[in-house]
């Protein structure tokens, strides 16, 4: 199944998203927006993408989930979320039948197409004001919908794509919990200028195409939108998708591209198989060393402005935030689906090294003191990516430097030998080897 996968993964940036491969794993190079785009629709996971106008944002996340959601591309644009300041609930979520409240004095609700979407792209998220960010927040988390004191619940999971621009008259910040609702993260780079050539042609999308299909999804859904008909509209979203992917398959083969997008059935072996890969030991010990760096040593709560001074000052705690019990769940899960493709056995060092990077950056906060030193550094991402790049990479430095001693202490504490586990941590300065003698 890789190898299927790995095909409608060349299927799409030879033909539908043209970026540049930046990212690079053993032998393999990849183009991040459509390799990570592919595995948040197989996982039904969170992602944002940040670039600048007109970058292929929002037309690569379309076609990327008509493609591997099996959705007529009309569908997938008529369930797309616009952030923009006059965005309410009715426009997003549901109305009132306003005929039986009027005969009958009910308040019935009836849901719109979005909720019951396999994929919701929301376009330029960061146009909401902070209030109507908040009404996203259990959306995007459980993909459960609320409306009026009715709640409707999709028991198919769902995969959400956000794009996002960066910082203009018309933006607003994202708001920290829903940030940190979002799994990964990528950005729409500069591209290769024969590639430029092909965009600047078009991208021809017809081959995704089915009005009447489209019109024929939305006009079942809005019949049948009542909360106790969820199953039902649900059963029939599966039966058009499946069909839908083999009417696509047969389109790019009548022009001479053979691909097999994985039905439903597949995509649940592939999450069983996914979710059965492990962390390495190595990997894990790694993620414990890096994860008592970030709290701050002195507080719970954080300041910057403590860190001048403090003899944990080279530490991460002293540049980024803090690093969520959702991140870490996030890199996991990412870490696995890649370790998947790639057909590796277990998650090693590498892949969380790889990973990190568009795991955290949208999601942390960073100090003034680390954006400072790499804004006027020549590179191909944002400041915050490249920032989030150099302090994991000081961070596997000092682990390689201290590995050793770490091993010892895990196998010292596991064998119950807390004399042998005291006499290391008192000989080490790093707060994973502090967090050992608590209570000892």
């Amino acid at each position: 199944m890789q190898e299927k996968i790995l095909k409608i993964y060349e299927t799409i940036s030879c033909h539908l998203y043209l970026g540049d491969e930046t990212l690079f794993f053993d032998d393999n190079s990849f183009e991040p927006v459509t390799l990570f785009g592919i595995l948040t629709l197989l996982l039904d996971g969170k992602e944002l993408i940040y670039g600048g106008y007109g970058s292929g944002k929002t037309t690569s996340s379309e076609r990327m989930a008509s493609i591997i959601k099996g959705l007529p591309l009309e569908f997938v644009q008529a369930t797309t979320i616009h952030g923009h300041p006059e965005q309410t609930e009715e426009k997003i979520k549901a109305v009132l039948d306003l005929g039986r409240l009027q005969k009958e004095g009910k308040e019935v609700v009836r849901w719109k197409v979005i909720p019951y979407s396999p994929v919701v792209i929301i376009d330029e998220i960061n146009r909401l004001p902070v209030g109507k960010q908040n009404m996203l927040l259990n959306e995007v988390d459980r993909n459960i919908w609320s409306y009026r004191g009715e709640t409707l619940i999709i028991e198919n999971s769902k995969a959400f794509l956000a794009t996002i621009n960066y910082h203009d008259m018309g933006t607003t910040k994202l708001i920290p919990p829903l940030c940190d609702r979002f799994d990964i993260a990528v950005e729409t780079g500069s591209l290769h200028p024969l590639r430029k050539r092909f965009i600047r042609r078009g991208v021809n999308d017809n081959l995704l195409r089915d009005p009447s299909l489209s019109e024929e999804m939305i006009s079942y859904i809005l019949t049948y939108n009542h909360t106790n008909e969820a199953q039902r509209i649900s059963d029939f979203i599966d039966k058009v998708t499946e069909d839908f992917k083999t009417e696509i398959e047969n389109r790019l083969k009548d022009e001479g591209v053979e691909i097999h997008i994985p039905r439903k059935i597949e995509i649940v072996e592939i999450k069983k198989e996914i979710s059965k890969i492990n962390l390495s030991e190595d990997a894990e010990l790694f993620l414990d060393y890096l994860g008592q760096e970030v709290p701050c040593q002195y507080s719970t709560v954080k300041e910057f402005s403590r860190c001048h001074g403090c003899h944990y000052y080279n530490y991460l705690c002293s540049d980024l935030y803090s690093i969520s019990n959702r991140a870490e769940q996030s890199l996991i899960k990412y870490s696995k689906a890649l370790a998947w493709l790639l057909k590796d056995e277990e998650i090693t060092l590498q892949h969380l090294l790889t990973l990190i990077p568009y795991i955290l950056w949208h999601r942390v906060s960073i100090s003034d003191r680390k954006l400072s030193e790499v804004k006027f550094t020549e590179k191909e991402t944002s400041d915050n990516f490249y920032s989030i790049l150099e302090l994991i990479s000081d961070a596997r430095k000092r682990w390689e430097e201290q590995k050793d001693d770490v091993v010892e202490l895990y196998y010292a504490f596991k064998e119950g030998n807390f004399n042998k586990v005291k006499e290391i941590s008192q000989k080490q300065h790093h707060p994973l080897f502090k967090a050992f003698l608590k209570g000892l």
